[in-house]
């Protein structure tokens, strides 16, 4: 029962490598094929030995690419294994170069590890990088890219050999603002009370007595002895009313500032990463052998 195993290497001469490597391995130059994209835009498929195919029958170079993986794959209505074809056949038209070896199950440990070992890049960790970037679906109308786009998309990928997985957590930022709290208005206002107060007050009158005497008229007597008026003025005291205004009470207002702890509770977010380690060479290609028998 063979299993068909697929390695994508960014750098045409490790491909090459591999494929040396291979054949050192034992395996029939028939059962391993490249695929790969020319600078100069045309499509570049090589099968060796004398059972080779052609799988480049197409409306143009992106089919043939894609002709090549659904040959490699087979009739498959499975959505996971349509998408890895999908992700092999989008490596190949940015410039990678795919080695697809197919071996017997006795096979499939050495030859991954072969592959891997000459540089065959994560493909899980590549599609995630695609799709990063906006990719969706293969697309075989989409136009190869060039030397120089392919070169940029090695340094940008494989160069780096890493996916940036933001860790992002939340933090709870606790400030002051003013508000209004209590405070008291204060009115004025003029009342009127009745007073009473005791004054006493000097009134002088006029009083008149007639008291009978018997004696001699003295010269003094004689002198008003004539016709004349006497004038007799009384006085009296009466009561002033003023009024003066004093100062007897100050109503103080201010303020006073008093500090007290308040203990703020919420929920803050964080991104946790977890990472699951996974061998290349046992379940990855496992799973792929199980596709295939």
């Amino acid at each position: 029962m063979a299993t068909t195993i697929v390695g994508i290497f960014d750098d045409y001469t490790e491909a090459q490598a591999a494929v040396k490597a291979l054949s050192g391995a034992g395996v029939k130059q028939g059962d391993i094929h490249i695929a790969r994209n020319e600078p100069a835009g045309k499509s570049y498929t090589t099968y060796g030995g004398p059972n080779s195919k052609d799988y480049t029958s197409g409306t143009g170079i992106g089919a043939s690419i894609e002709n090549f993986f659904s040959n490699l794959f087979g009739a498959n209505d499975d959505p996971a294994i349509r998408r890895e074809s999908d992700i092999y056949a989008e490596s190949v038209r940015r410039g990678s170069v795919a080695v697809a070896v197919n071996v017997e199950e006795n096979m499939v440990d050495t030859a991954a590890d072969i592959l891997n070992r000459n540089g065959a890049v994560d493909i899980d960790r590549r599609a995630a990088q695609y799709r990063a970037a906006g990719y969706k679906n293969y697309d075989a109308k989409a136009p190869l890219y060039n030397a120089e786009q392919s070169q940029t998309e090695v340094k940008n990928y494989a160069g780096q050999g890493e996916v940036a997985l933001p860790v992002i957590e939340e933090q709870l930022n606790i400030g002051k603002r003013v508000v209004q709290g209590g405070g008291v208005r204060v009115h004025t206002r003029v009342t009127e009370r009745p007073v009473e107060e005791q004054v006493t007050l000097r009134e002088e009158n006029v009083t008149v007595n007639r008291r009978p005497v018997d004696r001699e008229v003295s010269d003094a007597d004689m002198k008003n002895f004539k016709e004349g008026d006497f004038t007799v003025t009384t006085q009296a005291e009466e009561a002033v009313v003023g009024k003066t205004s004093r100062v007897v009470e100050e109503v103080v207002v201010g303020k006073k500032v008093t500090e007290r702890e308040e203990t703020i509770r919420d929920t803050v977010r964080r991104t946790d990463v977890e990472v699951d380690e996974i061998n290349a060479a046992t379940d990855e290609l496992q799973s792929r052998k199980a596709r295939n028998s």
